[in-house]
C-alpha cells in the first residue's frame, strides 16, 4: 500500500495543483520567475508555481555539485 501512495505527487499550480505519478515525470525546467514546467512521459506539461529546486526536493532527487577549477 505504501508504494501506491508514494507513487503520486501533488505539484503546486494555480487553482490547486496537479496530481501526477512520479514515474510519469520525464523532466522539467524553470519558467521565469513564476515557477517551472514539468514534462510528463504521457505528453502534457504541468505549469507549476514551484521552483525546480522545490520539485527536486519533492522527488528526493540528488543534487549534482559542480567542481570549480
Amino acid at each position: 500500500m505504501d508504494h501506491e501512495t508514494n507513487d503520486f505527487i501533488l505539484i503546486p499550480a494555480k487553482g490547486g495543483g496537479a496530481l501526477v505519478r512520479r514515474s510519469e515525470i520525464a523532466g522539467g525546467r524553470p519558467n521565469g520567475a513564476e515557477g517551472g514546467i514539468v514534462y510528463l512521459k504521457s505528453g502534457p506539461s504541468v505549469y507549476t508555481t514551484a521552483s525546480i529546486p522545490q520539485i527536486a526536493g519533492y522527488l528526493e532527487a540528488e543534487v549534482a555539485h559542480v567542481r570549480e577549477g
